[in-house]
């Protein structure tokens, strides 16, 4: 059984490799609470929402392999953009250009690629005790901003 997981996790996380290319930056998202934002943004992401929703445009349907979103209470496509609500949301898009915007709880995501990502945890607020964690470019994880703090995803320094 732990053969068969580890190649279910292997598999996914060889392709997601595969699209990286020597300029591209990371991002990793656990246990959010907030916002998160791509935009503009080139290249792949993966992630889970536990509530909350997903708003995604997709402007060039040729270059890649497009938006996929499962487990929404709600949704509405109008030309190149999603919206989905709901619970347990589980979504990817890979190897092309897109803007993602991401509200809510339980936020957990994996990007590689280039591009601005904008992140505003819920750490102010008195009921939250923790607002999740963020790594970017290869670095530690730290606490999600307070305020809403654009960051670049680039290369790291010496990769």
């Amino acid at each position: 059984m732990f053969t068969v997981l580890a190649i279910g996790l292997a598999i996914p996380a060889a392709g997601f490799a595969l699209v990286a290319g020597p300029e591209d930056g990371t991002l990793s998202i656990k246990a959010g609470i907030g916002k998160a934002t791509l935009s503009p943004f080139n290249g792949s992401v993966v992630g889970r929402i536990a509530h909350g929703s997903i708003r995604a445009n997709d402007p060039i349907a040729a270059d890649g392999a497009g938006i996929d979103i499962w487990g929404c209470d709600y949704q509405d496509t109008r030309d190149t953009t999603t919206l989905c609500r709901g619970t347990n949301i589980r979504f990817r898009a890979i190897d092309g250009k897109y803007a993602i915007t991401i509200k809510g709880s339980g936020i957990y995501l994996s990007a590689v690629g280039r591009g601005t990502v904008t992140l505003d945890g819920r750490g102010e607020d008195p009921d939250v005790e923790k607002d999740g964690v963020f790594s970017l470019n290869g670095a530690s994880y730290k606490s999600l901003p307070n305020a809403s703090a654009s960051y670049s995803l680039l290369s790291p320094v010496g990769g």
